[in-house]
């Protein structure tokens, strides 16, 4: 019972420090060694590179910008002219065809600049095979039904 309450509360470090509910960028310095520790962050970046790795593909494109805010619901008309006012603003041509976010910025956002997919495949491998050594060697020393 206690070796469960332990790992519920380890992991739960895991995925806090992993990258998912924090950044990296965001981690305090004292805390991010368990970072790089948690057995969560190299294979949820690995899925990230997978996914959003891809140069060509666009993911918001003009007016897709108002979607899931309170001007998801102006008309069409209306947010064409908000994107206009916005390419005043800011000095650049923004229409409704612009790619305005793509795969490597969401990557970037999130931090994952280190490894590449498969790098971070190897290291969770070998954090695999680390535990199935430390699981070896804690059976070997620690059973009470060794043969004779």
């Amino acid at each position: 019972m206690l070796g469960y309450t332990i790992v519920v509360a380890i992991l739960a470090y895991f995925l806090l420090f992993s990258g998912f509910f924090i950044n990296r960028d965001r981690i305090p310095s004292y805390w991010i060694w368990f970072h790089y520790m948690s057995l969560v962050k190299y294979p949820y970046e690995a899925v990230l590179q997978n996914e959003f790795d891809d140069p060509v593909k666009c993911f918001t494109k003009g007016v897709q910008i108002f979607d899931n805010t309170p001007l998801g619901a102006v008309p069409e008309a209306m947010k064409l002219k908000l994107l206009e006012s916005l390419s005043n603003t800011l000095g650049m041509k923004i229409t409704s065809s612009t790619c305005l976010t793509t795969g490597a910025d969401i990557l970037q956002q999130n931090g994952i600049t280190d490894l590449s997919k498969w790098n971070c495949l190897w290291v969770t491998v070998a954090w695999g095979f680390l535990f199935r050594i430390l699981f070896y060697f804690t059976l070997l020393l620690g059973s009470k039904n060794k043969r004779r």
